[in-house]
């Protein structure tokens, strides 16, 4: 089974000097560059995941945007067997509100040192509480820092969770604060996977740009 997931992996991402990035206008965000061994998530994958979706929304009691684009493994939307063995997701969701909900994406942000370890304390308090009730576990919590991407500044938030006995999951996610709405791009990817996949991950989050500034 190692040795499978090895060969895919190789087949996957093949090297990074050889996979292309093709660009994506994202309507009414801005645009990002994603490898081309990965796809947007539709056909048969999407609607069991939205299906799925819907019951753990009900089940926890909160609402769905319907506003994330999502990139996988290319090959999950048919459900192609070797697809499933390995694990990645880039996805994009807009939380929309009223003008002032959200600092403007011009605003630059200087925190305290205390500031930020009492954020640091609310988002994996807020991470943990997210999780009870499900399989997920929180492994691993690095931290939250603010970082500046393609001019613009985010609340970058990294930790490592599990679902259940499976493998663990990295996950970077980047919150841009935009108005009257916010952006927030997580990237995941199995740890094992690390010194393959993160590469070509940090070119996607270099390459996010947001344009569409409210």
């Amino acid at each position: 089974m190692q040795k499978l997931i090895f060969l895919f992996l190789i087949s996957f991402f093949n090297s990074f000097s050889q996979i292309e990035f093709e660009n994506y206008s994202l309507s009414g965000i801005g645009s990002i560059s994603i490898p081309n061994t990965m796809e947007l998530q539709s056909g048969k994958y999407k609607e069991i995941h939205d299906k799925l979706e819907v019951k753990v929304a009900e089940k926890f009691k909160y609402e769905i945007t319907g506003n994330a684009i999502v990139f996988q493994q290319k090959g999950l939307n048919e459900l192609e067997k070797k697809s499933f063995t390995s694990y990645a997701r880039i996805m994009l969701d807009t939380d929309i509100g009223s003008p002032g909900d959200y600092q403007k994406a011009t605003t630059k942000i200087a925190p305290t040192s205390n500031e930020i370890k009492e954020l640091n304390s609310d988002l994996k308090t807020q991470v943990i509480d997210g999780f009870k009730g499900t399989q997920l576990k929180l492994i691993d919590w690095y931290g939250c820092s603010f970082v500046i991407i393609n001019g613009k500044q985010c609340l970058k938030v990294s930790c490592k969770r599990q679902l259940g006995s499976n493998p663990e999951v990295h996950v970077d996610l980047y919150r841009f604060q935009n108005n009257d709405r916010m952006h927030t791009l997580t990237i995941s990817y199995r740890v094992s996977d690390t010194e393959t996949v993160k590469p070509i991950f940090t070119k996607v989050f270099n390459s996010f740009k947001l344009t569409n500034i409210r």
